[in-house]
């Protein structure tokens, strides 16, 4: 309903609160606050790790060079301390997608099932009418941001009852800039920072902006 709770001065929520929670606000980008959705691909009807896109379609085989995002390390533990350069802001990847792809994007469900797990994610948890645009994939930046205050944040989804993030790997947005066919994941047990092949089943979460 608009209202917003610092988990500092409220560690328990009424039933009334619960249904009303859409996001945990984790951070900011240029001063707007940014939050994760509640549920990912791991709860719901429509659970279960997703591929970036399946081998062999235009999104497996396309750099998408103007939604590459570069960490300044990778590997166990990097999603800590490193920094990035390239696009950081994943709230417009989608969109840059469809004008790479238009005649596969029009059929997400089939060529594009992580990014399909996004469009479709206020639907599928009946979000109120005002909070059902702008919902994205991180950027490769914006989940690793996510992961340092992943205690945090898990602390605040149990008390609203939402969906934990997981200790697994998390698809980004984020195009590979050496190799077409790989994308950015991050390990959430770990923080380990990953490029890997687009046609791999990672989990997904949602970001926007409030």
């Amino acid at each position: 309903d608009g209202t917003k709770v610092d988990y500092q001065e409220n560690q328990t929520f009424t039933d009334d609160q619960k249904t009303k929670a859409v996001a945990v606000i984790w951070g900011f980008r240029n001063g707007v606050p940014l939050g994760v959705g509640l549920y990912n691909s791991n709860s719901g009807t429509n659970s279960g790790s997703k591929v970036w896109a399946p081998s062999g379609t235009t999104g497996y085989n396309t750099k998408f060079t103007g939604i590459v995002c570069t960490p300044s390390k990778s590997g166990s533990g990097a999603a800590s301390t490193a920094t990035f350069t390239g696009d950081t802001d994943g709230s417009d990847n989608w969109d840059y997608i469809c004008s790479v792809d238009p005649e596969g994007t029009t059929d997400p469900a089939a060529n594009y099932p992580a990014f399909n797990y996004v469009l479709n994610y206020a639907t599928t948890f009946s979000l109120p009418e005002e909070y059902k645009d702008g919902w994205y994939m991180p950027s490769i930046a914006e989940l690793a941001d996510l992961y340092r205050n992943k205690t945090v944040v898990n602390s605040v989804l149990s008390a609203i009852g939402g969906t934990q993030i997981y200790s697994s790997y998390y698809w980004s947005s984020s195009q590979y800039s050496s190799y077409y066919i790989y994308a950015w994941l991050l390990d959430f047990s770990d923080g380990y920072l990953y490029s890997y092949l687009k046609y791999d089943d990672d989990s997904v979460c949602c970001v926007r902006a409030f």
